[in-house]
């Protein structure tokens, strides 16, 4: 009997081990996720200028110093407590926008009034560009928000599938800026 009650503690054990890991990875994961932007970034030879959060979402921002262009990023865990990522698996809203700084600002804000009238602006759906410019910099930003998957660039808890990663972002930017100079002519 007592060796049948040491079997029963020890899975009681284990069991407790695999809930704890559960919780604090959804605790930790939103961490991991701005972890790896960062080294994703850096490592492609872009500097961190800019980070803080909220309480909610994290804000990131990057500078390219060959071409001054900016990366922006807003990250925010959506699956915050263990049930909904039981339920839905561990996704993130995640918020990248691309800038570059321009010369002329006025043939920008142009085309800017133009995205405003035509409905392209800020309708708040995942895959839809928005645009927005900060004329006391003279920078102009596309950006886009895309609910994404987190399981697929963590191998395990704690180790990031980096070329993974960074071929996603590499691909969102591409977008971005293809979409800022094609759709906005801008060029700096």
């Amino acid at each position: 009997m007592s060796e049948e009650l040491d079997h029963v503690f020890g899975q009681l054990v284990k069991r407790s081990w695999q809930r704890f890991d559960e919780q604090r990875m959804t605790q930790e994961i939103d961490d991991l996720l701005v972890g790896a932007v960062v080294t994703a970034m850096v490592a492609e030879g872009n500097s961190l200028i800019d980070l803080n959060s909220n309480g909610s979402h994290h804000h990131l921002r990057f500078e390219n110093p060959r071409d001054k262009h900016r990366l922006l990023f807003q990250l925010g865990h959506a699956t915050g407590n263990v049930t909904a990522a039981k339920t839905l698996g561990h996704y993130a809203s995640v918020q990248m926008g691309y800038g570059e700084h321009v010369k002329d600002t006025r043939t920008v804000w142009q085309a800017l009034k133009s995205e405003v009238k035509s409905g392209f602006l800020d309708v708040g759906e995942p895959g839809v560009i928005t645009v927005d410019a900060d004329l006391t910099t003279g920078y102009v930003y596309v950006q886009v928000e895309l609910l994404l998957d987190l399981e697929p660039y963590f191998a395990d808890h704690y180790t990031v599938r980096y070329p993974l990663l960074q071929q996603h972002l590499s691909a969102v930017r591409q977008a971005l800026a293809k979409y800022l100079h094609g759709r906005l002519a801008v060029t700096g």
